[in-house]
């Protein structure tokens, strides 16, 4: 905005010595106060406001002049010093906010995500069959409508790459910031989450040698819906921060469950967080509470059972989920796939496997 700005400047300024030549005249005076007027008018509402401030100080230059002319013969002085008054003013603010902004650059840092986040390998990798494809596309539209609910990206964008040149030449021009300005309060989480949910029942493990049999496909499709609604939950998008790229990623949130998902009929006892990167081998997080990915480096593993392996085979395979039953026991596999979105952090391809839940779940009428 800074450059956009310059040539209405210059419109307001080529008015002025109009107007003042030879002297200010009743009728050039008011074709000024008329022509730089608009352009004037134009710039403030088009959010360059210094063009308005430009107008002014040579409007109230050029009132002036007629009592300092013998002093100051032309008027080139006055048009110079009341256009660098503007642009100094609009820079002065410039100034100021980069100051208020370092104590908010250090309390949201750059961080890698390449030293948190492993990146998935290309042996996850397999075409996506079946429904798994739509399930992708359909969470990608609801991840990008979560992220859209808040502005705290974009300003944290803001945060770190407005320079003072790309202040001055950002909408405002440094004395109308509006929604654009980051402040503490906008750049905290939109919700406040509570400590991560507590498991709602015992871990179940069902070994080698014990059959379990298949569940409908409708019940298939509610388990699946279910998966979905709880991973949309888990990424919580709706408090990503800026991602430049993955090395240099500021605000970032880890992944965290802030409740426990419902499905008709049934009531989710457990989900625990297969993990594919970070171990030679898959394995299942035992941790007493819902997968949170902050609490993963201190959370005991496991094997896994006959259940999620022949669940991970699956996903692995490019379907969407595994479901088996037991008695009253439901169980479900669930892989998370990496969305578009998430390539910036994870790195790898769209599609690639970073992961999987397990849930374990019995009818709403049976006590855990």
């Amino acid at each position: 905005m800074f450059y956009l700005s310059l040539p209405f400047a210059l419109v307001v300024l080529v008015a002025a010595h109009a107007a003042a030549r030879p002297h200010p005249h009743p009728i050039r005076w008011a074709r000024f106060a008329l022509g730089g007027m608009f352009p004037a008018f134009f710039c403030l509402v088009g959010f360059l406001p210094v063009v308005a401030g430009v107008y002014l100080l040579l409007a109230v230059a050029l009132g002036v002049w007629p009592r300092v002319r013998q002093r100051v013969p032309i008027f080139l002085p006055l048009s110079a010093a009341a256009a660098l008054t503007a642009y100094g003013i609009a820079g002065w603010f410039a100034l100021e906010e980069q100051a208020t902004r370092a104590p908010l650059r250090q309390k949201y840092p750059f961080e890698s995500m390449a030293d948190r986040v492993a990146e998935p390998s290309g042996t996850f990798r397999r075409p996506l069959i079946g429904t798994t494809a739509e399930q992708l596309d359909g969470f990608e539209q609801a991840v990008q409508s979560e992220a859209g609910v808040t502005l705290r990206g974009y300003l944290l964008g803001r945060l770190h790459e407005d320079t003072v040149e790309a202040f001055v030449n950002s909408p405002g021009f440094g004395v109308a910031r509006g929604v654009g300005f980051p402040t503490e309060e906008r750049l905290k989480p939109r919700l406040e989450r509570e400590d991560t949910p507590v498991q709602p029942g015992s871990p179940v493990i069902w070994g080698y040698g014990e059959p379990f049999g298949t569940v409908p496909d409708t019940d298939q499709k509610r388990l699946a819906g279910l998966h979905a609604s709880g991973l949309l939950d888990f990424v919580n998008a709706r408090e990503w921060g800026y991602v430049q790229s993955r090395t240099r990623v500021a605000g970032f949130l880890s992944h965290r469950f802030s409740r426990v998902p419902e499905i008709e009929a049934w009531r989710v006892q457990r989900i625990e967080l297969v993990g594919l990167l970070k171990h030679p081998e898959p394995v299942v997080y035992m941790s007493d509470r819902l997968p949170a990915m902050t609490e993963l480096p201190g959370v005991p593993t496991r094997p896994l059972d006959t259940f999620e392996e022949a669940g991970l085979g699956a996903v692995r395979r490019g379907e969407d989920g595994f479901a088996a039953r037991r008695g009253d026991v439901v169980r479900f596999v669930g892989g998370i796939r990496s969305a578009r979105q998430c390539v910036e952090c994870h790195g790898g391809e769209r599609g690639d496997l970073l992961g999987a839940f397990t849930y374990t779940l019995l009818p709403a009428g049976t006590r855990p």
